[in-house]
């Protein structure tokens, strides 16, 4: 067996090794940008959805509904004449 065979196999094997660290590393960056922008858009999606919470609770409050016809559209409670039953 010639005396080049074995250091050229071990040269060959380093090289092997080397890409595949190479090849894991840059898939494992690639994983963790993957990973922090779905955090980031997690983050986001909670934020949204509190916000939703808050504007439902505000939209649902009674109070507030009724502040507003009052305030903003002008609008008040209809006057003893002006209501009319209708029978069935």
């Amino acid at each position: 067996m010639p005396r080049w065979i074995l250091p050229t196999l071990l040269s060959f094997l380093l090289v092997i090794s080397a890409v595949a660290v190479i090849n894991s590393r840059l898939w494992l960056q690639e994983t963790h940008r993957e990973l922090q922008a779905a955090h980031k858009e997690l983050n986001h999606l909670r934020d949204e959805e509190q916000a939703l919470r808050i504007e439902w609770v505000s939209r649902t409050d009674l109070n507030a509904i009724e502040r507003r016809a009052r305030d903003t559209l002008g609008m008040t409670a209809p006057k003893p004449d002006q209501w009319q039953v209708v029978t069935p």
